[in-house]
């Protein structure tokens, strides 16, 4: 069980690991509509699972906007496929001002199920939830959240990352970043460290170096425990996240 939710912890930073204020330039010119990135997910050397970011090539009209669909999904494999998980996140971003409008989420952990449906109201600040009944098959009342501005989820989030300018950044400036998960929204800051050459399956990679200064955590071995790589390029791909945790070290890589 305690492996399960560990992996589950992992494979979320697909998604997770970086919030991002819309404070920065929207015009998009760092990932492609039909991109699909996939990853491998590991515990220390051993491979424990595999996650996947997919771009649709449609365009889909919500709350009569224009958005991108953006998928994230992550599942178990080989030996930890004892310990079941198949998640899978859903969001619709404006392709203006990349904010979010509407996101699904699919949780499959062993006998747990969660199926979550949430539409943003930007204009007045509102995040209407909706969770499945899973005996009645039918969505609950919507429960109502305060959010900021313009506010992003997470998959939106990490996206807008994407489109910072690093050239204009300082090793150790810190990026203070915001975005709504379930029921809350977060504040954090993001730490550049520089950059480095790293290997990976697809050969040696420039990347910049980001540390999120994650919260209190009974998971994590301290506020410095996770690490991010992006490729220091025009599309700045997520290529690597490791994350120290107290039972040993969890990574998640970009695959061939």
């Amino acid at each position: 069980m305690y492996s399960r939710k560990l992996f589950l912890f992992v494979i979320t930073f697909t998604s997770i690991s970086l919030f991002a204020a819309n404070k920065y330039n929207s015009s998009n010119k760092s990932f492609l509509k039909g991109e699909t990135l996939n990853y491998r997910a590991r515990w220390g050397f051993l491979t424990i699972g595999h996650a996947q970011t997919i771009i649709d090539p449609k365009v889909y009209l919500i709350q009569s906007r224009p958005c991108y669909k953006i998928d994230v999904k992550g599942q178990t494999n080989g030996l930890a496929s004892l310990f079941y998980v198949k998640d899978s996140w859903c969001s619709y971003i404006d392709t203006s001002d990349l904010i979010t409008h509407r996101t699904t989420r699919s949780i499959r952990e062993g006998n747990y199920a969660l199926d979550e449906f949430a539409n943003y109201d930007q204009k007045n600040g509102k995040v209407a939830v909706s969770i499945l009944n899973q005996k009645l098959k039918t969505y609950q009342e919507p429960k109502l959240y305060d959010t900021k501005e313009n506010v992003l989820d997470l998959i939106g989030g990490f996206m807008m990352m994407r489109l910072i300018d690093f050239s204009k950044k300082k090793v150790n400036d810190t990026i203070n970043v915001t975005g709504f998960f379930e029921d809350t929204t977060y504040s954090l800051n993001i730490v550049y460290l520089g950059k480095e050459v790293i290997d990976t399956e697809r050969g040696k990679v420039s990347c910049l170096i980001l540390r999120p200064e994650m919260p209190a955590n009974s998971k994590l071995k301290g506020k410095h425990s996770v690490v991010v790589w992006m490729a220091d390029d025009d599309n700045k791909t997520l290529m690597r996240i490791r994350a120290k945790m107290f039972v040993g070290t969890f990574t998640i890589e970009i695959a061939s």
